[in-house]
């Protein structure tokens, strides 16, 4: 499993505001200069958007990888022991919490960067989602949708699919683009919920002849796909109703 060894947190004109350093069982602790490496960074960063117009997502430096995920004024920089689109979408997370968390501190002028030490606790959370399976709700929810053709579950905040089913004859083919899809429309309804405030726990989309219906879960979001939105959703209820979790509101 990919390994999250440091958390840079800077501003787009290159100031250092966090660099955390998260301690394992083997003592590891990655030796580096923060202001110099982030000062290399954040050039990197800078050229980069001069010459292309766009944001590096990824840089590579000697035995570790840095991914860069960008906030309307940071930019939180994971450093990481192998390439991980999941540990990517904890880097998103860490830049929109950050930003949240201290949205008035950063409309101002920073004069002191230790303010912003506080946000080692979400780190340290954030971190440790990683790593979570919640094992109890997945050994009730896997018996309920084994006999279900085209069902999937996917494990937050990773959003890595943890159960796949069987499959129809067409969406054994699309595989693939069902996952990706299920994927990319988690991660932007999430986005969309951070910025509205608005938590929706079931999407419904018509795919020529099939329906596809995510569910929130809580810890995990469950897929379906077949033909009918009414079936797909009673048959919903019915997971939750024995998997012990709450309805959907709304």
């Amino acid at each position: 499993m990919p390994i999250a060894r440091q958390v840079m947190i800077l501003t787009k004109e290159g100031l250092l505001l966090l660099d955390y350093k998260f301690r394992y069982s083997d003592g590891m602790l990655m030796e580096t200069n923060p202001d110099l490496l982030s000062g290399m960074l954040s050039a990197i960063l800078t050229v980069a958007k001069e010459t292309s117009g766009g944001l590096v997502s990824t840089i590579q430096q000697d035995n570790y990888n840095v991914l860069v995920s960008e906030g309307e004024k940071t930019y939180a920089l994971l450093f990481i022991d192998e390439d991980s689109r999941e540990l990517d979408n904890i880097a998103k997370l860490i830049v929109g919490r950050f930003e949240t968390k201290y949205k008035d501190d950063l409309d101002g002028i920073i004069s002191d960067v230790s303010i912003f030490k506080t946000f080692i606790e979400d780190l340290e959370e954030i971190n440790a989602q990683i790593f979570k399976v919640d094992a109890e709700l997945l050994s009730k929810l896997i018996p309920e949708v084994t006999p279900i053709k085209n069902v999937s579950i996917f494990e937050k905040p990773m959003n890595h699919q943890v159960y796949t089913g069987p499959r129809d004859p067409f969406v054994s083919e699309y595989e693939h683009y069902f996952t990706e899809f299920a994927v990319k429309l988690i991660e932007s309804q999430a986005d969309l919920s951070e910025k509205t405030l608005q938590f929706p726990s079931r999407s419904i989309l018509q795919f020529k002849d099939n329906v596809i219906v995510l569910e929130d879960l809580g810890s995990h979001v469950l897929m379906i796909v077949g033909e009918n939105a009414d079936d797909i959703i009673a048959r919903i209820k019915k997971i939750r109703r024995k998997a012990g979790i709450p309805a959907a509101k709304g």
